[in-house]
C-alpha cells in the first residue's frame, strides 16, 4: 500500500513563422569570465553557452543549481535532464522542444545581434520578443523624424504585430546605432508570453518538491529530507522507503572521488509522522588538504526525479 504523507517543431526564419512560458522577462544575469567564482561560491557563467541562451527558460531554482555546479560532468548531466524533462514526446527520437528552441535562437543570434551593447542576439529587446513569441505576423521597418536640440535627425523604427494576441509592439534606434529598444514592456506583452505554450518544463514547485538540507560534519554528510514530501511503503504498521544518494567529491574545484550508495529508512508509522525530517547519513573521510565541496543528488523513488544540492566545506 502507497501512502503520500501531504503530500514536430517547425524550422523557422526571419520571414518569419514559427512561445516560451515567461519564467522572467526580466531576469537577465550579469556574468563575468567562465569559473571565476562569485562571493556565494557560485560560478559566472558569461562564456557558457548554454546557460546564455537557456537562462531565461530556467526556473530560479534551476539557475541556481546550474551556476553551483562544479564541473563539466555535472554541467552534462544537467543539461540531459534539463531538455529530458522538456520533452513533450518523450516516446520519439526528437526532442522537439529543444530542436524548437535552438532553431529560434540560430535565428535571434543571426538577425538580432546588434551592433552596439549586447552582442548576442538573445539579450536584445527584439531577441527576447522573439524567443517568447515567435515570428511576429507582421513585420514593418521605417523611418521616423525627431528632433534634437531644433535639428531634425531620421531614426529607424521597427513594428510587430501579433495579431491572436491584438499585440503592436514598437522597437526604435533612437540613437541610430543599430540598437533597438522596446518602447514599453506592457502588461499586454507580458499576458501574452504568459498564454503562449511553448512545450517547456514548468516546475510545480519553485521550491523544488524535495528540496533538502546537508551539511558535512565530523567525517558524514548528513542529509535531511521533509517528510511531508516523501512517499513511503506502508506495511504491517511500518513505513518505510530507500533513497539512491549519489555524491561527487571535489578538492579545490577538481574532483577527486564518487561516492553511490543507498539508503533505507525503516520506522513506525506513528513515529514518522511525529518528525518534520528524516536524516541519512554518508560516512565520508579523507586525509587530502584543500577545500571540500560536495556536489550531492538524491532520487526521489516514487517519481524517480532527481534534486541536487551543493555544500562547501
Amino acid at each position: 500500500m502507497k501512502r503520500n504523507v501531504k503530500r514536430k517543431a517547425k524550422h523557422i526564419i526571419y520571414g518569419f513563422k514559427t512561445a516560451v512560458t515567461l519564467t522572467s522577462v526580466l531576469l537577465l544575469v550579469s556574468c563575468a569570465g567562465k569559473n571565476a567564482v562569485n562571493t556565494d561560491g557560485s560560478f559566472n557563467l558569461g562564456n557558457d553557452e548554454f546557460f546564455q541562451d537557456t537562462r531565461l527558460i530556467m526556473s530560479r531554482r534551476e539557475i541556481k543549481t546550474y551556476k553551483h555546479l562544479p564541473d563539466d560532468e555535472a554541467r552534462k548531466a544537467f543539461i540531459e535532464e534539463f531538455w529530458a524533462k522538456r520533452d513533450p514526446n518523450p516516446e520519439t527520437s526528437e526532442n522537439e522542444a529543444r530542436i524548437e528552441f535552438e532553431n529560434r535562437i540560430e535565428v535571434i543570434d543571426r538577425w538580432f545581434s546588434e551592433k552596439t551593447g549586447k552582442s548576442r542576439g538573445v539579450d536584445s529587446d527584439r531577441g527576447k520578443v522573439f524567443l517568447f513569441l515567435g515570428p511576429p505576423d507582421e513585420r514593418s521597418v521605417d523611418q521616423r523624424i525627431t528632433y534634437r536640440s531644433g535639428i531634425p535627425i531620421t531614426i529607424p523604427v521597427e513594428t510587430w504585430v501579433y495579431h491572436r494576441h491584438r499585440l503592436f509592439l514598437e522597437f526604435v534606434d533612437n540613437k541610430d546605432f543599430g540598437e533597438f529598444r522596446l518602447t514599453y514592456w506592457t502588461p499586454q506583452l507580458l499576458t501574452a508570453i504568459k498564454q503562449d505554450k511553448f512545450p517547456v518544463y514548468t516546475e510545480k514547485k519553485e521550491t523544488g518538491a524535495l528540496k533538502f538540507k546537508a551539511k558535512y560534519k565530523n567525517g558524514s554528510i548528513y542529509i535531511q529530507l521533509p517528510v511531508k514530501e516523501i512517499t513511503f511503503d506502508e506495511k504491517d504498521g511500518k513505513m518505510n522507503v530507500t533513497f539512491k544518494v549519489s555524491i561527487s567529491v571535489y578538492r579545490d574545484d577538481k574532483k577527486t572521488d564518487q561516492v553511490d550508495v543507498t539508503r533505507e529508512v525503516v520506522e513506525a508509522k506513528e513515529t514518522i509522522l511525529k518528525k518534520d525530517f528524516i536524516e541519512i547519513n554518508v560516512p565520508y573521510t579523507t586525509a587530502l588538504k584543500g577545500k571540500l565541496s560536495f556536489d550531492i543528488v538524491v532520487e526521489d523513488p516514487a517519481s524517480k526525479s532527481s534534486y541536487r544540492k551543493l555544500i562547501r566545506h
